[in-house]
């Protein structure tokens, strides 16, 4: 009878025990935390309805940069639909702003999204393939626009939860290098107060549903150069009435790749790219021109300035040496995007809470395709990040690929991933 009373002693003393460990501040707030964001992604899981159907629409009706006129017309019916107190249209061009205002003041946080397509002729068989000839998203832009609707829905429905305000920044003319639309959009003046924005990619290059993260560079910067060498036609049996502008312009091309392997730090990255060589008019005539187009991506500005002036260096010396003349035009493009350190902390701790610790990969190596969300990162603090959209057994295609496609289960993610970033910037002191 005593080990009996003892027994049930025991018991009793390790329900009080979790009990009152139930009731300690941290915990309870981990505990309420944990329903929070398991509320979050089911309300976001509960959406997909919705939002295949937007992204599909989008899909199927894309349009390139500095078109977006119905996609933009779109978003704005969206989001007064969805109840934001404002919809600001027309601006950069065919940017849509939403703004969600909280129960509480406070301070001011905006999730960005890129609306335009590409130049490329669709090659999937599906019943969304794009119905404008020669157009398609084919950089995922569709699925960032839904998903940003989607984080726009959930805010709406957790208005009373917002310590602040929201802005949604649907922007056009990502694509349009070296222009881009990110500028139009900070020159409006309409995102002058925001504390910090937030972004995020489908990257094909991660498993579907991680979330890559990753502090300082994430993206290079890039340039477009064209180069002419004016020669000296003759024929091609006697060359040295001549100045050879196709053999110049392959001993230009050969020089500017050793800039890489021989003037950058072998810890930097950097890439000289040639993307374009036209030159002569006939097999038995000295080229007299050449034009050489391309590309020149890097990750810091001390690197892409010396790779400037060293192309315009060898270009000086190759005239000298040959007799030959030449012109460069050589143009800066965007930025390298750089995230902040603090801004990446939170938006990692975000995705953890959402989808678990082993769906959030720390990025080692930057990319070095580029994103005009640069020029937001250079004027305010942010991130930007990416998530993944491989499949296992499913063939993985590219970004700008005329078969790129997602798993549409992808865009609750991107929902509440966003929207939930914005929650907790505005939550946090």
């Amino acid at each position: 009878m005593k080990k009996e009373l003892d027994g049930r002693a025991i018991k009793l003393l390790f329900i009080i025990y979790i009990a009152a460990r139930a009731m300690e501040p941290g915990r309870r707030t981990f505990d309420t935390r944990r329903a929070y964001m398991t509320k979050i992604v089911e309300s976001a899981k509960a959406l997909m309805p919705k939002l295949v159907e937007i992204r599909r629409d989008f899909h199927e009706y894309p349009e390139t940069s500095q078109n977006e006129v119905r996609t933009s017309e779109k978003v704005a019916a969206y989001l007064k639909k969805m109840g934001c107190d404002q919809v600001i249209e027309n601006v950069g061009g065919h940017g849509v702003i939403g703004i969600i205002k909280g129960k509480k003041d406070g301070k001011t946080v905006a999730l960005r999204a890129d609306m335009d397509a590409l130049q490329i002729q669709e090659m999937n068989d599906v019943e969304y393939k794009s119905r404008n000839d020669g157009v398609m998203h084919a950089c995922g832009h569709d699925n960032h626009m839904t998903g940003l609707l989607g984080a726009a829905e959930l805010l709406c429905q957790n208005r009373d939860e917002i310590c602040g305000t929201v802005k949604l920044v649907f922007q056009p003319a990502e694509e349009f290098s070296p222009i881009g639309g990110s500028r139009g959009m900070l020159e409006s003046g309409y995102l002058d107060d925001i504390g910090a924005i937030f972004g995020l990619h489908v990257w094909p290059d991660l498993p579907h549903g991680t979330v890559g993260v990753k502090a300082g560079p994430l993206m290079a910067a890039t340039d477009h150069f064209t180069i002419t060498i004016h020669g000296k036609t003759a024929h091609g049996a006697k060359p040295d009435q001549g100045i050879d502008a196709v053999v110049l312009g392959a001993q230009f091309v050969m020089a500017a790749q050793s800039i890489v392997s021989r003037k950058v730090n072998p810890l930097d990255n950097a890439v000289v790219t040639f993307g374009i060589f036209n030159a002569g008019t006939r097999y038995n005539i000295i080229a007299g021109e050449c034009v050489l187009d391309g590309t020149v991506r890097t990750l810091n500005e001390k690197t892409r300035d010396m790779i400037e002036e060293t192309m315009r260096k060898l270009l000086d010396g190759l005239c000298l040496q040959s007799g030959a003349t030449a012109d460069i035009v050589y143009g800066r493009g965007y930025p390298a995007l750089v995230n902040h350190a603090e801004d990446v902390a939170l938006i990692r701790k975000t995705a953890v809470s959402l989808f678990g610790e082993e769906n959030v990969e720390d990025v080692q190596d930057p990319a070095m395709p580029a994103e005009d969300f640069s020029f937001y990162l250079k004027e305010k603090k942010g991130a930007f990040v990416w998530l993944g959209t491989a499949k296992d057994g499913k063939e993985v295609w590219p970004l700008h690929n005329s078969r790129f496609d997602v798993d549409e289960d992808i865009l609750w993610r991107g929902a509440a991933l966003l929207a939930q970033t914005a929650m907790d910037y505005l939550a946090a002191k």
